[in-house]
């Protein structure tokens, strides 16, 4: 009977060490996911040269990526930690939110691609195709179709949970529920990632092609155009990068995750690579778009420096005037 005791004991110590440590990384990555995408909506806003169809498709593609991240952060991470019937029993709403950005981001990045190729192959009609109020009418739909197609699947009985047993959000295990979530989930999001590859592949072939003749034809007469080109070039680059994590995200929790067995595996093959997916996208966006790190630098880092050199002129000021007082 003692033994069954101690064995009991232990159990329940490596599952609370289990729910701590799986929480503990949520928190972390959630809390990083905030803080990228939330600067890259703010900046968004007070940045001046974003006020262009790129600029507002990324805003709204952080939008969507801030707010899983702080769903992630506030709710599901202490979900985890406390195992809390009632933030468990409730879980499918945070589940919805968490789709709907998914969605949102998704798709988000698709039109991002579609932008770069447009720009990069139809350079004449872009301003027309993706003008500032299509680019709104775009992100309109994008956000509406999002909310409305994610609602009918808890409409319909398939909502998105958190099964604590497993450390993942998934629909209930019914065969009509597994249906739904295998045509709406997987096959959805998978042709969107297949078609943003083809076209990011298709956009940085025609890149390489410009860049070799521009580099032929340059001259320095034509410094605006060649930055306007490497600021161009820094978007497609954020693109890129995006579109491969999403793919690495998509092939771990749709391909990998139903081979594996052991529940840490699988928590980080899932939870781990849907959260992390997000919070990257906001850092890819402040590392690679030029816009983005130019206001990083003047605003954040600067600020930082400004606040450092007043605290070490009071220190100065201070021990001058002591060394006054001391002479007095």
């Amino acid at each position: 009977m003692e033994s069954v005791t101690i064995v009991t004991s232990i159990l329940g110590f490596v599952s609370f060490d289990e729910q701590l440590f799986n929480s503990l990384y949520s928190v972390q990555i959630s809390f990083l996911g905030v803080i990228f995408n939330w600067t890259v909506v703010i900046a968004n806003r007070q940045i001046t040269t974003s006020k262009h169809s790129f600029g507002i498709l990324t805003a709204n593609q952080a939008f969507g990526d801030a707010i899983y991240s702080t769903t992630f952060l506030f709710y599901v991470s202490p979900m985890i930690y406390l195992n809390s019937e009632f933030l468990l029993k409730y879980s499918e709403y945070a589940g919805y939110w968490l789709l709907v950005c998914y969605d949102l981001s998704t798709q988000s990045h698709f039109l991002i691609s579609c932008n770069r190729f447009c720009a990069v192959y139809y350079p004449v009609k872009y301003s027309t195709i993706f003008s500032i109020n299509n680019t709104y009418f775009m992100s309109f739909l994008v956000n509406f179709f999002s909310v409305a197609l994610t609602f009918v699947n808890y409409y319909i009985g398939c909502p998105l949970a958190w099964y604590p047993e497993v450390f993942l959000f998934n629909f209930p295990p019914t065969t009509f529920c597994s249906d739904i979530a295998f045509y709406t989930d997987f096959c959805k999001y998978f042709s969107f990632i297949s078609l943003v590859v083809v076209i990011d592949i298709m956009t940085v072939l025609k890149v390489h092609h410009m860049r070799k003749r521009i580099q032929q034809t340059t001259v320095s007469s034509d410094k605006k155009v060649a930055a306007q080109r490497a600021r161009e070039m820094s978007f497609l680059t954020q693109t890129c990068i995006q579109g491969v994590i999403f793919t690495c995200e998509l092939i771990l929790y749709f391909i990998l995750s139903p081979m594996i067995e052991n529940r840490w595996i699988l928590f980080f093959c899932t939870s781990v690579a849907w959260v992390t997916v997000h919070s990257l996208d906001g850092f890819v966006t402040l590392m690679f778009n030029q816009d983005m790190k130019k206001f990083v630098k003047n605003n954040l880092l600067r600020k930082g420096k400004e606040e450092e050199a007043s605290r070490t002129g009071n220190t100065d000021l201070a021990a001058n005037v002591s060394n006054i007082c001391k002479t007095i």
